[in-house]
């Protein structure tokens, strides 16, 4: 059958009106009693009240006349909507909200059945952040006051009344929150072993982010003197972003008062009395500088390569390290932007990360035969360079990543210092560097958000990694090697499931707007030589062992997609578990690496990792943009040269679905009774939307058709497509396959607990996706959860007798626009949409033709 036809675009999407409808009651939890809650809660606010004087009387003499502030954690049951309004009308100043892991019930919070039986279903939380001034928290407490005496409130205070009612804990933001749940307690008390008394060391604080540009300067003030104070201080001017709400220090103390902090922490009283510490306007101290996991300092083989030189401008860029500019496989076809001269910091061996991911992102797999090189040169800007000592890469603990990202961001697409744009028709950046410091927990890292923010802005598609996990596997050898092929394989699937807290996705990986990538366990290097090390999965081609998993922020589908990331081996370690061997070679994805010998430059390494699954990524995106190019004098210029970027974001997940001998892999290890009804989410955790296969969404065949638009759409708004139901299909019993894909950038609201403010929906009209006349069912992804992030994929199969319809019909594929996490959109979200039917290869309905008499290209006039 013929293969490689184009793919179809659909008409300009037709505009109808939503139907209106309330949409379902938010199920709330049961919470005690008034008398009840009086009784909890009376020592938390009299506890609140004791704290803040205590802290008003310490930071009395910090700086002249300034007002004492805390920020109060208000933990709830359930969910109450439009609190910040209330906040705000008390005197307090509103800071944030996010969602919680749900709870256990208890006799105090449950959730009822709709015959008022209590359940065991979980409980549902919620956090508010406020930031309270003496005055503001005498308010709250009078508020408080008439609560516990009456049971109700004033007209204008009711959501206090509902707050009360719900308060499952009652605290100020303190010790807890800045240092030991980042963390850095524990890094600390590792680190003071090895550092001299007087040495400095050096950290990060993240303040909350004050409305008031003079607070903001006022806090940057009051730390510097704090710092001062104790022999430390700034080692780089702050940082203050207002789109992504970030505002950060760089700073540095004597090792000594690290070592009082610790030792008053562990104190029986846990009474820290540094100040710096305690300051109410800090959200977060956090390590400094972001360091690669260790690279492979091997020197590479020798090899050569087949190429070309191009002319055609970049639409794709890296953001990394510093490659060999020389290099064989490089030298005609990378264009470098860098400003800081990075270049001169390295020296030969050292420009390992940014060579090999440039060589992937223009060759791909050297090993794989079918791979060509890109027809565009790719562009790559480095924010790395090799530490002092180790000589491995990292981001400096002086500069603030955000900013040197930002920078690069802005130097391509818009130019800056009255510069013009390096290349402002880049549509795709890759990013392949996760920080191993900040795994992700529950809110986005400001670095997430700043991609986020900046996808948004400038319409562009940033690839990320999902990070890689180098840690060891906790299998005993002994017992491993005693298992057949298929037991160790379930054996080391279990393994990975006792560490999912250890395995989350690394910073930014968990951005909203950005596709995220995982490593598959495949590359094309063929047969190997053990030499001692083991294949945990030799017989299918599954999650890569070493990549890192979800799920992403508010539980959405991360990583997106998988990419294959090499045969990553592993070998018994010294105490009997299983670690991954220094090597350099196969298996694993053949690449061009940098050598330590001057002027060498034909020397290829084989490397493993979510690294190369990303660079793979945004390769296939750079051939989806020619083959989107190639379509736009067919249909009139229909696509529109801004949306390129969330089309190609849309197809790169279009070509994912879950393996099925992987997927069966998968549910034998974690399905069990009790969590059958969560199984796909839980799958999604593992291979988010599945593995793509980009060679299905760069062209069509006689049984596979696909149509793809795009457009931008405002709240409220549906905009309709028509899929033709190709005549043959009707009442017919072969297998088939419908796959749609929605994908779009949208605006975010860093301090609303959602953050994404415009939530899309792809649907089949007024029916669901069982009921369209092709008689399919939802295969692969939990249908909550794709709808949580901003790419919707939907992998529908079916095999019993296609309902009857008549030639003419189609299916009416309907997206519609919603507020999320802002009341009102005030400008219009760009998405990019795919649809693709598909029969067996051989089967003889001609669904391509078929879908193309139907949507007939509009062709531009031609001018005499």
């Amino acid at each position: 059958m013929a293969g490689n036809l184009p793919l179809l675009v659909f008409p300009k999407a037709k505009n109808i009106k939503p139907p209106k409808g309330n949409g379902f009651p938010i199920t709330q939890p049961s919470f005690p009693p008034h008398q009840k809650q009086v009784q909890r809660l009376t020592s938390q606010f009299t506890q609140i009240r004791n704290d803040f004087s205590l802290y008003k009387a310490s930071m009395s003499n910090v700086v002249s006349g300034l007002e004492p502030e805390a920020v109060l954690v208000i933990e709830i049951a359930g969910k109450i909507e439009d609190f910040k309004q209330a906040i705000e009308a008390a005197g307090l100043e509103w800071l944030g909200e996010w969602d919680l892991d749900d709870i256990e019930p208890d006799e105090d919070f449950y959730i009822l059945d709709k015959n008022k039986k209590k359940t065991a279903r979980m409980v549902p939380r919620r956090l508010f952040l406020s930031l309270v001034n003496e005055a503001a928290l005498n308010r709250l407490l009078s508020l408080w006051t008439t609560w516990q005496s009456r049971g109700t409130l004033p007209i204008g205070q009711t959501k206090w009344r509902d707050v009360f009612s719900r308060i499952i804990n009652l605290r100020r933001w303190g010790i807890e929150e800045t240092l030991s749940e980042t963390g850095m307690l524990e890094r600390w008390e590792q680190y003071l072993d090895i550092i001299f008394p007087e040495q400095k060391v050096s950290f990060q604080i993240e303040l909350f982010y004050r409305k008031n540009q003079d607070r903001r300067r006022l806090n940057e003030r009051i730390i510097s003197s704090l710092l001062k104070k104790i022999g430390g201080g700034l080692i780089a001017p702050p940082i203050d972003i207002p789109e992504i709400y970030f505002h950060a220090l760089k700073a540095e103390v004597p090792a000594n008062q690290i070592k009082k902090l610790l030792e008053e922490t562990n104190s029986p009283d846990k009474q820290v009395d540094i100040e710096l510490f305690i300051f109410a306007g800090i959200m977060y101290f956090r390590p400094t500088g972001q360091q690669l996991a260790s690279v492979e300092s091997a020197e590479g083989i020798h090899g050569s390569i087949s190429k070309s030189k191009c002319n055609l401008p970049p639409i794709s860029a890296i953001i990394d390290g510093v490659p060999n500019l020389k290099h064989e496989a490089l030298s005609e076809n990378l264009l470098l932007d860098d400003p800081d001269n990075l270049q001169a910091l390295y020296q030969p061996g050292e420009r390992k990360h940014g060579t090999s991911i440039a060589s992937l992102v223009i060759y791909g797999e050297l090993d794989q035969p079918s791979s060509e090189q890109l027809q565009r040169k790719v562009l790559l800007h480095p924010i790395m360079q090799p530490t002092p000592d180790r000589r491995s890469e990292y981001v400096p603990e002086d500069i603030f990543i955000e900013d040197k990202i930002h920078i690069a961001v802005r130097r391509m697409i818009e130019g800056i210092n009255n510069e013009p744009p390096i290349s402002p028709d880049i549509k795709i950046i890759n990013f392949s560097i996760g920080d191993l410091s900040r795994p992700f927990t529950h809110t986005p890292s400001p670095l997430a958000r700043l991609f986020d923010w900046l996808a948004w802005k400038y319409r562009i598609l940033f690839c990320i990694s999902a990070g890689n996990f180098v840690g060891d596997i906790p299998i005993d050898i002994e017992s491993f090697n005693k298992l057949t092929t298929e037991k160790k394989q379930l054996a080391t699937l279990k393994a990975i499931e006792t560490q999912l807290s250890e395995r989350r996705l690394l910073s930014p990986a968990e951005s909203i707007n950005a596709l995220t990538v995982g490593a598959l366990h495949f590359d094309y290097s063929g047969e190997y030589e053990p030499s001692g090390r083991i294949d945990l999965f030799p017989d299918t081609i599954i999650v890569s062992p070493a990549s890192r998993l979800g799920h992403g922020f508010r539980r959405s589908i991360k990583p997106d997609v998988l990419f294959p990331g090499g045969r990553q081996l592993y070998m018994s370690s010294y105490h009997g578990k299983l670690s991954i061997p220094p090597t350099q070679k196969a298996p694993g994805q053949k690449v061009a690496w940098d050598s330590s010998t001057i002027g060498e430059t034909s020397r290829y390494l084989y490397t493993c990792g979510t690294s190369n699954s990303t660079a793979l990524a945004t390769r296939g995106g750079t051939l989806l943009y020619e083959v989107i190019q190639s379509l736009k004098s067919d249909y009139d210029n229909q696509i529109k040269e801004d949306l390129i970027s969330v089309l190609i974001k849309a197809l790169l997940v279009h070509g994912a679905c879950h393996d099925k001998v992987s997927k069966s892999s998968l549910l034998k290890a974690y399905k069990t009774k009790s969590n059958s009804r969560k199984i796909k989410e839980i799958i999604s955790r593992y291979i988010g939307y599945g593995t793509v296969d980009i060679l299905r969404v760069l062209s069509c065949t006689e049984q596979r058709g696909t149509v793809i638009g795009c457009g931008e759409i405002g709240e409220k708004e549906i905009h309709e497509y028509s899929f033709p139901l190709p005549p043959s299909m009707a009442n017919r019993k072969d297998w088939r396959r419908l796959i749609v894909t929605l994908a779009w950038f949208s605006p975010i609201n860093t301090n609303h607990r959602n953050l994404r403010e415009a939530k899309l929906e792809l649907s089949p009209g007024r029916t669901n996706w069982s009921g369209v006349p092709l008689a399919v069912s939802r295969q692969d992804t939990d249908h909550n959860q794709v709808q949580r992030g901003t790419v919707q994929h939907e992998v529908l199969e079916g095999e019993e007798v296609t309902k009857e319809y008549h030639d003419g019909e189609n299916i009416r594929l309907q997206v519609l626009c919603k507020a999320d996490a802002t009341n009102s959109l005030d400008e219009k979200i760009p998405y990019g949409i795919a649809v693709t039917l598909e029969v067996k290869e051989g089967v003889n309905i001609p669904i391509y033709q078929e879908l193309k008499a139907k949507i007939r290209p509009r062709i531009a006039p031609r001018s005499n």
